[in-house]
C-alpha cells in the first residue's frame, strides 16, 4: 500500500468540517420536512414548508464544490493506495453523482408542487424523497469518515 500524502490529514480535517456543515443543513432539512403538513390542500405553515426548498437550494449550490474538493484530494489520494481503496473511491464518486440527481429531482418536485392535482400525495412523496435523500447523504458521509479515520490510524 502506498504511503499517505503529507497533506492527507489536513484534507481529511477539511472534509470533516465540510461534513459537519452539511449535517447541520441536513438537520434543518429533516426538521422542515417533518413540519410540512397538508390539510384540504392548504399548507398549515408556509414559512416552514419553504425551509425545505431553501435547504435544497443551499445544498445544490454547495455540494458540487464539496464533491470536487473531496474527489480531487482525499479520494484521489486513497485511490492510488490499493485496488480496494480505488474501488471505494469509485463508489463514493458514483454516490456523489446519484445524490446530485436525487437532489435535483427533489428540488424540481418542490418547485412544481403548486402545479400538482393531488397536493396531499405530492407532499407525502416530497417528504419521503427528501428524507431518503438526507438519509443517503448521512450514510455516505459516515462511510467516508470511517474509511478516512481507518487510514489515519
Amino acid at each position: 500500500m502506498a504511503s499517505l500524502d503529507p497533506k492527507f490529514h489536513e484534507e481529511t480535517v477539511s472534509i470533516h468540517k465540510e461534513h459537519e456543515e452539511l449535517v447541520a443543513q441536513l438537520d434543518q432539512m429533516d426538521a422542515a420536512l417533518e413540519q410540512i403538513v397538508c390539510y384540504s390542500e392548504i399548507f398549515t405553515d408556509l414559512a416552514t414548508a419553504n425551509q425545505a426548498p431553501s435547504r435544497g437550494k443551499w445544498m445544490a449550490e454547495w455540494l458540487p464544490r464539496h464533491y470536487e474538493h473531496e474527489e480531487t484530494t482525499v479520494l484521489e489520494t486513497i485511490a492510488k493506495m490499493s485496488p480496494e481503496l480505488a474501488s471505494f473511491a469509485r463508489e463514493m464518486k458514483r454516490q456523489h453523482n446519484e445524490m446530485r440527481v436525487r437532489l435535483e429531482n427533489f428540488r424540481d418536485s418542490m418547485e412544481h408542487l403548486s402545479e400538482t392535482t393531488d397536493l396531499e400525495d405530492a407532499v407525502n412523496q416530497i417528504k419521503k424523497d427528501g428524507t431518503n435523500l438526507t438519509r443517503m447523504m448521512r450514510l455516505h458521509m459516515a462511510a467516508e469518515e470511517k474509511k478516512f479515520a481507518s487510514l489515519e490510524n
